[in-house]
């Protein structure tokens, strides 16, 4: 930014204040106004009951279903509480082994996710604890009146659900007793948002706007997301996939400590400085044995003039860590593609993927 010069900074100012024309579907107030969605899933979900739901405390493993941007949802509660019990994310038309003892949840935005209704009809026929969390389609059919689903309003992209989706997964982890309830980090991770939205919103200016100066600063260059430590790898993901999607841009994602026995090599090449657009995503405090790593890799790519971008967490719990993060990120996205002069709602490829598999 300091290479700027003042017509630069007002034409970038200019473009990420005045977008209506590129965003004609609204996607910057889909995201800009998370701290109203977290506050209204977890508080007020539309939690539907069967007559015969009776919770026995017999669960021994969570497996979670979902694709893109519903998936996301089970790979960050796989971070938050994988620790305290088994869960297990998967995006296929299969489940995983599962016995009589195993919740499965399905995850479907639209309802109609063809992998998931696979998964769903699979697991009805093992395991009496089935939940779901879908705005309705097949996905609604197939449990309603039988399991335990919470009803999302519908008609948005999956990817701007995010708020609906993971903290109605809570919600169905707390009504089997999987987990305690999460009230308290919710009302933290609100707060924490709603004193993030100022700053992020389109009206600061781009000096003091740090999801703007940084999607400058990522313009140009293929940004690679590095996870400082495995928890935060869904995180990293998230970040990825918002870019790739939001502003139809390629993105790629790893996490240490892995990346340090693999990936890492692949900055031995010189000259890619001006290519690629490192960022890592860190907890504000670090373990010696990881902080001493992704120092050891900043170091090498100091000795290549390589440029990088971190941001770190608020907030000692991992769901208000997590969308401190996830917030900036899609905020990033979106500024992103406007700089790209793109509609950052389409999603052309994908339909034409859709398209070209139905025939």
């Amino acid at each position: 930014m300091a290479n700027l010069t003042d017509t630069q900074i007002k034409e970038i100012e200019q473009r990420t204040s005045n977008f209506q024309g590129l965003d004609t579907e609204d996607m910057y107030h889909k995201i800009i106004h998370l701290p109203e969605q977290v506050k209204q899933a977890y508080e007020n979900a539309n939690v539907h009951l069967p007559k015969s739901f009776v919770q026995l405390n017999m669960i021994n493993q969570v497996v979670i279903c979902g694709m893109g941007g519903s998936a996301i949802s089970g790979d960050l509660a796989q971070a938050a509480f994988g620790r305290s019990i088994p869960i297990f994310v998967c995006k296929d038309y299969k489940l995983p082994a599962i016995t009589a003892r195993t919740l499965v949840v399905l995850l479907s935005y639209s309802g109609n996710t063809e992998e998931t209704i696979s998964c769903c009809k699979e697991a009805m026929g093992i395991t009496p604890y089935v939940g779901a969390v879908t705005s309705g389609g097949e996905l609604k059919k197939l449990v309603d009146g039988k399991f335990l689903w919470i009803e999302l309003v519908g008609g948005n992209p999956p990817r701007s659900a995010i708020a609906s989706l993971f903290f109605s997964l809570l919600r169905v982890l707390e009504e089997f007793q999987v987990i305690p309830s999460q009230q308290g980090f919710v009302s933290q991770a609100v707060a924490m948002l709603m004193l993030k939205a100022g700053a992020l919103s389109s009206a600061n200016p781009f000096e003091s706007n740090l999801a703007k100066s940084s999607a400058l600063a990522i313009q140009g260059k293929i940004p690679l997301v590095y996870s400082a430590i495995p928890e935060f790898a869904s995180v990293a993901y998230r970040w990825k996939c918002q870019i790739n999607e939001n502003a139809k841009y390629p993105a790629f994602f790893h996490t240490l400590p892995e990346m340090n026995h693999n990936e890492i090599e692949g900055w031995e090449i010189k000259g890619m400085n001006e290519t690629f657009m490192p960022i890592f995503l860190a907890p504000m405090k670090l373990t010696d044995r990881y902080a001493r790593r992704i120092q050891a890799f900043k170091t090498l790519l100091t000795e290549r003039k390589q440029e990088w971008l971190e941001f770190y967490a608020e907030g000692e719990n991992f769901i208000v860590q997590a969308f401190s993060l996830i917030y900036l990120g899609d905020m990033i996205s979106f500024y992103l593609g406007i700089l790209q002069d793109v509609n950052p709602t389409t999603i052309n490829f994908i339909n034409y993927l859709k398209k070209e598999l139905e025939r």
